[in-house]
């Protein structure tokens, strides 16, 4: 006979509440939690001492062994937190208590009351340690603990939003959780990706690019078919119950709460998402010894390490004083230009990791790498215009402008150019606030000086700057700077006046920022939204074929008919080494600078054969360029080889995206190449196909230049040969203010072949320009050689104009015979046709066509 006990419930019934909630027996514990629910919802001060004598019990509450008397106890904790202005005291030992045992629970109220109670810490501004124990629960070994920590994340990131739930501690556990074993935690990684995408857009997906490839295409799928409207705050804090009221206003008059003041989505700085990354401790002990060594391999091999590090994004600020200092001296003063280009490339990288904090070391480096500026290799150049941009960007212009106005006086001229183009660019980040008028006439004045200089580069540059300032101060608040300035130089500042963009200021600019290829001989390295084009000019016009400058704005609605050549970052070494190692083994790639000339060409045709199988798109120029120009280069003493290193060239012209910057890492040599017997007419043709790919006016220009930097007359006379046929290939597309001036030194040499590829070069731009172009050679020249350039002109006076043969691209937009003239060229008639010409060369050329009985020609 079985005899069952049956418990005394008279025994607990008699307990006060707080002793039932302890109580051993489950129903006595429910019953005290049902009255507890009921006191603590009753009272009326929030003060009230009933709280305070549950502020220790509450931790025990959350964990309660019995399901049933678990869920009781939430519904008492809610109330309390709700109502008790000591629940902030109980929020440590709650929070962890919810996360190891009620998140976990197979029960769904259960899970939602624990939810609920945690989004109430929050809102009595609890957030720290709320989303601090949700992080732990992230490397709980429960899958149940971690799906349900992601998922409360999301749930507080949704309703409080990202200001009140910071995001950058969660992103850190991002690719844990992608990682995890269980399918439903990464899918609840997915939902909280997707969600805090909602609020900072795509300030997150650099924070993305270590998951799978397949996880990001999954992602950008989800993030296409979200909505652009800004996402509201829907949970307020006890600090936010203005927010709170107003909200529930609209609400209540049937309004939308997402169409308040047609908010966008606010943009979220990446940078602010990203972790901070210390390096200072992570130096080589050995790096300032190597820094100092003689050899440069041992310095390069310690700056190399040293851009390993400085590559992290966000840089923890600490004291680099030293470091930089060891830096600035490699740009200042070492002889090896790769060095120097390296070191550059380091200084980018601590100011854009260091930003603010990189403010005290500014001023020195703007000061070197100003005076570094003379130096003339493209690459190195280009490595310090990016960097001192992001220097400039860490500090005020006014800390800088003692050492611009300095680098203006300079006598050499590039050092004045670039130094212009550093202010034009810094220009784009002010506002009338941080541009006083004090500061203004202190940077005009040498600005409206260097307008006036000899050199054509120093003169665009100083417009350039004069017109960005005034896009930032206005017309009225320049001109008392700018003097008398003639109207000719006027009008030019006031052509970069109109395509200026300002980066800090509301007002748009009414024409993109500047044409798409550059008048200075050196490659132009382009960031998007980062700074205008370093220098620019319109093209010369032709007969038939009057382009627009790249980038000018068409009228009436009509899409643009000239194209924008592509601009690229240049790669760094170690990119292009693991780029070039998918291409080609270790053993073919050190090949191809055997000292045996059948290894490098058994290399060559390899490397030739793996680039012709690949798909257009995925040819990348600068790779195969640099791969190509390792030494010796397009120096290859064997004609076979150097023939398969051109016909590659030709190939990467026709079959990729070329652009300047590849371009000029190989012009040099093969202007110097130009004038082989064997190799020469493929060196013209691949510099014609460059011209193609990228523009004749970038291309001419820097030919022109490289021959000239020669003292060899035979290179100086064939790149003047290419150039004619050239011109007579693709039209007038050159700067002839620049060509003529190259002409003016050919036609005073000695080597009469010189003399006569100049004098034929004349009277081909003849037959495009007319009497304006003799314009140029008068007065500076003996009368005999005038003479000579008559008698060529002679010859030519009755000729059109061939129609241009070569240009753009198949797949680029040609130009349109109907197009409207460019307003910023000057036409004049000549031979019952229409010619473009440079208005700010011209005039004399007005005299020409301009009547003094007032009957002028229409066509003017």
């Amino acid at each position: 006979m079985m005899i069952v006990i049956v418990a005394d419930d008279s025994e607990w019934l008699k307990l006060p509440t707080h002793e039932k909630c302890v109580h051993k027996t489950w129903r006595a514990r429910v019953a005290g939690f049902d009255e507890a629910t009921k006191l603590f919802t009753s009272q009326t001060d929030e003060k009230s001492s009933e709280f305070s004598k549950y502020l220790g019990l509450i931790k025990k509450f959350v964990t309660d062994s019995n399901a049933i008397a678990q869920e009781k106890a939430l519904d008492a904790v809610l109330a309390f937190v709700e109502n008790a202005a000591v629940a902030g005291k109980s929020v440590g030992e709650v929070v962890s208590g919810i996360v190891s045992k009620c998140l976990n629970s197979s029960r769904a109220k259960t899970k939602e009351k624990a939810i609920e109670i945690l989004m109430v810490y929050i809102e009595i501004e609890k957030q720290e340690i709320v989303l601090e124990e949700l992080l732990k629960g992230l490397s709980d070994k429960q899958p149940k603990i971690v799906a349900a920590c992601t998922l409360t994340l999301r749930n507080a990131i949704s309703t409080f939003g990202n200001k009140i739930i910071p995001l950058k501690p969660v992103i850190k556990q991002l690719q844990r959780l992608f990682d995890h074993r269980e399918k439903v935690v990464r899918e609840e990684a997915k939902l909280l990706v997707i969600e805090m995408y909602r609020w900072v857009r795509e300030a997150i997906k650099p924070q993305l690019t270590k998951l799978k490839p397949v996880q990001l295409t999954e992602l950008e799928g989800e993030f296409a078919n979200l909505e652009t409207g800004k996402p509201k705050q829907t949970w307020f804090l006890r600090s936010q119950q203005d927010l709170k009221a107003k909200a529930e206003e609209k609400q209540a008059a049937g309004e939308n709460i997402e169409d308040d003041d047609e908010e966008e989505v606010e943009v979220v700085d990446p940078y602010e998402l990203m972790s901070a990354v210390e390096i200072l401790s992570k130096l080589p002990k050995d790096f300032y010894d190597k820094i100092e060594a003689k050899k440069w391999q041992e310095r390069k091999e310690a700056l190399d390490v040293v851009k390993k590090l400085t590559e992290n994004p966000k840089i923890q600020p600490g004291d680099f004083g030293d470091f930089i200092r060891v830096i600035i001296k490699v740009v200042g003063k070492d002889t090896n230009v790769m060095l120097v280009t390296q070191a550059a490339r380091i200084l980018e990288d601590l100011a854009k990791g260091l930003r603010k904090n990189f403010q005290p070391y500014a001023r020195q480096c703007v000061k070197t790498i100003l005076e570094k500026f003379k130096e003339k290799e493209v690459s190195v150049v280009s490595a310090l215009r990016d960097a001192i941009d992001a220097v400039c960007i860490t500090t005020t212009i006014e800390a800088v402008s003692e050492d611009c106005v300095t680098s203006l006086e300079n006598k050499n001229p590039q050092i004045k150019a670039e130094t212009a183009l550093v202010l034009a660019r810094s220009f784009t980040r002010c506002t009338p606030a941080t541009l006083p008028k004090k500061l203004l006439k202190k940077l005009c004045t040498p600005l409206v000086k260097t307008m006036s200089d000899t050199v054509p580069d120093v003169r665009e540059a100083s417009y350039q700057a004069l017109g960005t300032a005034m896009k930032v101060v206005t017309e009225k608040n320049m001109a008392p700077y700018l003097g008398d300035v003639d109207s000719i130089k006027e009008a030019k500042i006031k052509e970069y006046y109109d395509k200026a963009e300002l980066l800090n200021m509301k007002v748009k600019a009414t024409a993109p920022s500047a044409p798409a290829s550059a008048p200075v001989p050196k490659p132009v390295t382009k960031k998007p939204n980062e700074r205008p084009q370093t220098a620019g000019s319109s093209r010369p016009g032709t007969a038939g074929n009057n382009k627009k400058p790249a980038g000018a704005k068409p009228k009436g609605g009509k899409k643009p008919t000239d194209f924008t050549v592509a601009e690229e970052r240049i790669l760094s070494d170690e990119a292009v080494e693991e780029k070039a190692a998918h291409l080609l083994t270790a053993e073919s790639l050190t090949q191809l600078a055997s000292a045996n000339w059948k290894e490098r060409l058994a290399s060559m045709e390899m490397f030739s054969e793996v680039i012709k199988a690949k798909a257009k798109e995925e040819i990348e120029a600068q790779v195969v360029v640099r791969v190509l120009n390792r030494k010796p280069g397009l120096k290859d003493t064997s004609f076979r080889v150097m023939k398969i290193r051109l016909d590659l060239l030709a190939y990467v012209a026709q079959n990729s995206v070329l652009t300047n910057t590849s371009v000029n890492f190989v012009l040099t040599d093969m202007v110097h190449g130009i004038i082989n017997a064997k190799n020469g007419s493929g060196i013209k043709e691949c510099l014609s196909l460059f011209a193609e790919a990228t523009s004749l006016e970038h291309i001419s220009q820097q030919v022109i230049n490289a021959a000239f930097l020669r003292k060899s007359p035979q290179c100086r006379s064939e790149s003047i040969n290419w150039l004619t046929q050239a011109v007579l290939e693709f039209g007038c597309k050159v700067n002839v203010k620049f060509v003529s001036e190259k002409l003016e030194i050919a036609l005073t040499s000695k080597n009469v072949a010189l003399r006569t590829s100049a004098l034929t070069l004349i009277g081909v731009l003849y037959m495009y320009m007319g009497p304006q172009l003799r314009a140029l050679f008068e007065g500076e020249e003996k009368a005999a050689l005038l003479q000579q350039i008559d008698q060529e002109i002679e010859k030519i006076k009755d000729e059109e104009p061939p129609a241009p043969s070569r240009g753009l691209k198949a797949n680029q937009p040609q130009t349109s015979d109907k197009e409207e003239p460019d307003k910023d060229l000057l036409y004049v008639r000549r031979g019952g046709r229409v010619y473009g010409l440079k208005w700010d060369l011209l005039q004399n050329a007005i005299q020409s066509v301009w009547s003094p009985d007032g009957d002028t020609d229409p066509s003017v």
